[in-house]
């Protein structure tokens, strides 16, 4: 039976259909086969761009324990406080190159928030410290008394459990009141949490830290001998920036050092299609690498 010109053109018509539906399956499949393989690819970024920030992490762990091998004091000038900022990494091969960038800090030249609460009981008295960091910041000083009142919650006292979970860094405080993330940026220079009480350094900490912390040092007074340290005259001992104050008994009472245990390391790689970011706590001690207090990627 001959088939008519209409039964020819409906089986050209479902001919084309097939291969159309071919064509897009075939199309669909290799989109997905390429973003497959595009995922793979950043994944494969991604792990090498975290080896490469471990890397650096113990770059700087061996940096600050050649530092305290070679120097009594902590000095803001010290190799370990120069940033580095998009320093190129090369594969073996030259095909492949990534791009480092980090910043060691000392963190005892910062208020450290711990001293803000013993036991779940807020300090007046350090709240009144921070009230006038933040005012010479130009910051609400009623920002402290929220901050004091968090991290009470997130300390046992006696006979109850802590009502807030533990803090390790400022970004761990952003649902409390007026906190926001431009005020955790640009608190972070000044603001620190650590897992003990610890000194301040006067050789590290900037005016405003010095003149908060000194009960009767104003912020003049403190500017003049941050002045005078930055340009070469650092502090040998504690007794040494006691002796250069025009009344020594009023940081007769506080915890001051020229030397420091506690550094914060932040890194960042590029690497092709992808980025990693990587922040730890570090603690110095005198006869061994810095131990890695905690890491957040």
């Amino acid at each position: 039976m001959k088939k008519t010109p209409r039964q020819k053109g409906m089986a050209v018509i479902g001919a084309l259909i097939v291969v159309a539906a071919a064509s897009t399956a075939t199309a669909v499949i290799m989109e997905r086969q390429t973003m497959l393989a595009d995922t793979l690819a950043g994944e494969r970024d991604r792990v090498q761009a975290k080896w490469l920030l471990r890397g650096g992490l113990d770059w700087a762990r061996v940096i600050l324990f050649n530092d305290a091998r070679n120097n009594a004091v902590t000095l803001r000038d010290a190799i370990w406080s120069q940033p580095i900022a998009g320093l190129e990494i090369t594969a073996p091969d030259g095909q492949r190159r990534a791009y480092f960038s980090g910043l060691i800090e000392d963190e005892q030249s910062k208020y450290n928030l711990a001293r803000l609460a013993v036991n779940g009981a807020v300090k007046a008295s350090e709240v009144a410290t921070l009230e006038i960091l933040l005012a010479s910041l130009d910051i609400t000083p009623q920002l402290a008394v929220a901050i004091a009142q968090h991290m009470a919650r997130t300390q046992a006292g006696p006979g109850r459990a802590a009502s807030a979970p533990g803090v390790r860094s400022l970004h761990d405080l952003i649902g409390i009141e007026h906190m926001t993330l431009d005020r955790i940026a640009a608190l972070s220079e000044y603001l620190t949490i650590l897992p003990q009480a610890t000194p301040l350094n006067v050789n590290t900490a900037s005016a405003e830290i010095l003149s908060a912390g000194i009960p009767g040092l104003d912020l003049a007074s403190a500017r003049s001998l941050a002045e005078q340290r930055d340009q070469g005259m650092w502090f040998n001992s504690r007794g040494d920036f006691m002796n250069r104050l025009d009344n020594p008994q009023v940081a007769a009472d506080v915890q001051l050092d020229v030397r420091s245990q506690w550094f914060k390391v932040t890194g960042e790689v590029r690497l092709d299609h992808a980025s990693a970011s990587l922040q730890a706590l570090l603690h110095r001690q005198a006869s061994a690498p810095p131990a890695v207090r905690w890491i957040k990627d």
